[in-house]
């Protein structure tokens, strides 16, 4: 609780500065309501609402472009770990067939442990591999992409989505 002290100046005659003193009145008690009107309240929240909806889309594709560079890293560390397999073994992995993550995991001993991408590879023989990996529950407005590496090539990208968000 606040309290209001009702003040007059009074001049004095010695130096001419005047002095507050009470005006004899007994102290005023006013009680001060702070907060915020309904109104007030619901022009921050429309202001709030504008700016996330002027941000949401830069948001989302900035996102979805750090998930890209997740995948093309990722594809170039299975590539290395194809040419080292090659060294050893003589063979890209897997020699003729398929495999998934859990295998490359194991076979080529990484750690691909990814909540956005699949990664698989295929290989053809002795000569090559072809690695992807492909986008995991994209977004409902696309963003559905497959990336690809081989044994020579840089990561490549395939849109999944007709188009609507294509490649970088």
């Amino acid at each position: 609780m606040r309290f209001t002290i009702i003040c007059m100046l009074k001049e004095n005659d010695n130096d001419g500065i005047g002095s507050l003193q009470t005006a004899g009145q007994p102290v005023k008690r006013t009680r001060f309501v702070t907060g915020f009107t309904l109104n007030e309240l619901l022009v921050v929240l429309i202001i709030i609402g504008v700016l996330v909806a002027l941000a949401m889309p830069n948001f989302t594709k900035t996102r979805e472009r750090a998930l890209d560079k997740e995948a093309q890293t990722s594809l170039r560390l299975i590539q290395a770990a194809e040419k080292i397999y090659r060294v050893k073994v003589n063979t890209y992995y897997p020699n003729g067939g398929s495999a998934t993550q859990a295998d490359i995991n194991t076979n080529l001993t990484l750690d691909l442990t990814s909540q956005s991408w699949l990664y698989g590879i295929s290989a053809a023989g002795i000569t090559t591999f072809t690695a992807n990996a492909t986008r995991i529950n994209p977004l409902p407005n696309g963003w559905g992409r497959n990336w690809t590496i081989t044994a020579a090539t840089d990561p490549g990208c395939t849109d999944t989505d007709g188009g609507i968000n294509s490649c970088p």
